[in-house]
């Protein structure tokens, strides 16, 4: 046998046989007479010194910690689990992920580097695991916001499911799901998420409303951006109408030259995204310190100072080694986990250098500080200050005022204000544009000052407990159509406007009629779940179903099994606290319910059988109903 050597990937997107939870699961065969676990102690404490006060004693135990450690990327990702069984001489190793093509290549990054261990040879562990972080920093939970929203859920036992088709997560099931990607969720008006990509006409909004905002014009031509910058007096801003992120914006022009290549940036900016010149907004510069105020639900959560990239400097180094020490810091990591983003070396850069007679190989005096960017933006290397215990009421009122014009979860401001503790009215403050949609790790990771967990309060505000992120479940591993179609009779008489689901071997059902089957099964169970006016949900699981798919949904409130094969034992084992598990066999039905048991039968037909189930559930299911929906 080749020691190290792994085979059987397989992936499931739930809850499965081997994990309670999405599961990568995989064979180890190991050399009978290979090494010891304590012999590769040493290098494996020195990667992941945490091991060490609970070092595992057999080969197979300590790979799967290894591949844990891994899967978390060295920033403590949210994932933990990991279980071990065998297969024949080989060990079935089944780990907890989150993206699955980087869960493989961490297993066979382990394999490989146990493999060089064996063999006294040179590895590149550093290297190797540094392009493993990147290749997850490019996967949809790469992204800062998201994955702190996913976690978020986690955290507090809300499932969490990727949809593939749509390119988005569900938080949730069936009419208590919510869908969506960063901060914009399926529940936002797409009328007001659309409006706020509009400067121009949110900014005569905000006017129309009284809230303090610039002046300006959107302007299609050179020549007219000219006039307009004329009319509102030097010095003046011109970005993009439907920019984000800084992209494109150049403040504090001093002259109709600066207006016109400031126009052409946001012409040529518009060329190399592919999309359409929509205009450049030339607007009257106003002073003070950039903020991101953040509303979650009609309320203020948040207030941060963003304070655009610089550098201190020491009398010896140039400024672009000031820069390469500054990229060097743990903060600028610029992956899931860290508070501050790369400084990038840019013609936007080397030319703001410009405008204050620097260039890259300029060496700063002792203590002066370089400001190396006009924006002050986390993504383009701005550093964030929490500040909301700063902000003053009059403005905390003015974020909350604004936030209830729009019908979207998670409202972020943009203003510029000389002290936010100070009253917008009184003194410097603007607002300088809205965004629906706007990334949040930054509270969550400041650079400076303490966090303000704004990703639970974005899920809280969905959820305002775990039970309101589930719908009612049953499952079982020979529930038939007929007694779930049954079931939805008798729900009906409970609640008869309730959405029932079932999923048995004839197919998904919708309120007994034939919806679909799909021939993968977990994709049947992902189409109930992902309807949004499912009420209640019945799913049958068989062994092979189990063993080929896993049951994507996480946990049961009725479980009900019936001579369960080894794979459909999990069923049991995925009861949710509180639940009910109820056992068919030898002519009799007994229900295990609030510590007390009760039996049902004799029965002596299939037809006996579903009418004594059906009565033996139908108490815990009008409680599930009362709880429920």
């Amino acid at each position: 046998m080749k020691d190290f050597e792994i085979k059987k990937f397989y992936t499931y997107r739930g809850p499965n046989y081997y994990l309670d939870r999405q599961a990568l699961v995989f064979n180890l065969g190991l050399d009978r007479d290979g090494r010891r676990a304590d012999y590769y102690r040493d290098r494996v404490i020195e990667k992941f010194p945490r091991l060490g006060g609970d070092y595992p004693d057999r080969v197979a135990d300590l790979f799967a910690r290894v591949v844990i450690e891994l899967l978390k990327m060295d920033i403590d990702l949210y994932v933990d689990r990991h279980a071990i069984s065998r297969d024949g001489d080989d060990y079935v190793i089944a780990v907890e992920y989150l993206d699955r093509r980087i869960a493989k290549e961490c297993v066979q990054f382990t394999a490989d580097w146990f493999r060089a261990m064996n063999d006294e040879a040179t590895f590149d562990f550093d290297g190797g695991f540094d392009t493993l972080q990147k290749n997850f920093d490019k996967t949809f939970f790469g992204g800062p916001t998201i994955y702190s929203l996913i976690e978020a859920g986690l955290k507090r036992d809300i499932p969490v499911l990727y949809l593939h088709e749509e390119d988005q997560f569900m938080w949730g099931y069936g009419r208590k799901a919510v869908r969506g990607g960063s901060t914009t969720f399926h529940t936002d008006g797409i009328k007001d998420t659309e409006f706020t990509t509009y400067k121009d006409v949110v900014k005569d909004f905000l006017l129309l409303c009284g809230f303090p905002t610039p002046a300006g014009k959107n302007c299609f031509h050179e020549d007219d951006a000219v006039k307009e910058a004329h009319k509102q007096g030097f010095p003046v801003v011109v970005k993009p109408l439907a920019g984000h992120k800084g992209q494109g914006v150049t403040t504090g022009i001093e002259s109709d030259a600066g207006v016109r290549k400031a126009f052409k940036r946001v012409v040529d900016g518009a060329e190399e995204l592919g999309v359409g010149f929509e205009g450049a907004l030339v607007e009257n510069q106003v002073f003070g310190t950039d903020h991101r105020l953040l509303a979650v639900d009609g309320k203020c959560a948040a207030a941060l100072e963003r304070v655009p990239a610089y550098v201190d400097g020491n009398g010896t180094d140039t400024i672009e080694n000031l820069i390469a020490v500054e990229n060097s810091k743990e903060v600028r990591l610029d992956n899931a986990r860290s508070p501050l983003c790369k400084i990038n070396i840019d013609d936007d850069l080397e030319e703001f250098l410009s405008l204050q007679e620097l260039t890259l190989d300029s060496v700063p005096k002792e203590g002066e500080r370089i400001f190396l960017r006009r924006v002050a933006n986390i993504s383009a290397g701005g550093v964030s200050i929490n500040v909301t215990d700063k902000i003053h009421p009059k403005n905390v009122k003015l974020v909350e005022d604004i936030a209830k014009f729009f019908s979207v979860k998670c409202l972020g401001i943009d203003v510029l204000a000389e002290d936010i503790s100070k009253p917008w009215d009184e003194g410097d403050f603007a607002i300088i544009e809205i965004n629906a949609g706007p990334g949040v790790f930054m509270h969550l990771a400041p650079a400076i000052g303490g966090s303000i967990d704004v990703p639970g309060a974005i899920i809280e505000s969905h959820f305002k407990e775990t039970k309101g992120a589930r719908i009612p479940i049953i499952s079982g591993n020979r529930l038939s159509q007929r007694f779930a179609s049954a079931l939805c009779e008798r729900l009906k008489e409970i609640k008869p406007d309730v959405e029932f689901g079932s999923l048995t071997g004839e197919g998904v059902f919708f309120n007994n009629e034939y919806f679909f089957k799909n021939r993968h099964h977990d994709n049947n169970v992902k189409i109930m779940l992902r309807n949004p006016k499912l009420d209640f949900a019945l799913f049958n699981h068989t062994a092979d179903d189990i063993d080929d798919y896993g049951m994507v949904h996480q946990g049961a409130d009725i479980v009900i099994v019936e001579d369960p094969a080894p794979a459909e034992m999990v069923l049991e084992r995925d009861l949710l606290p509180g639940g009910c598990l109820i056992k068919v066999g030898d002519g009799r039905i007994t229900v295990s319910y609030h510590k007390e048991e009760m039996e049902f039968g004799p029965y002596e037909s299939e037809d006996e059988k579903e009418n004594l189930l059906l009565e033996a559930v139908d108490n815990v299911v009008k409680e599930l109903v009362e709880k429920y929906i």
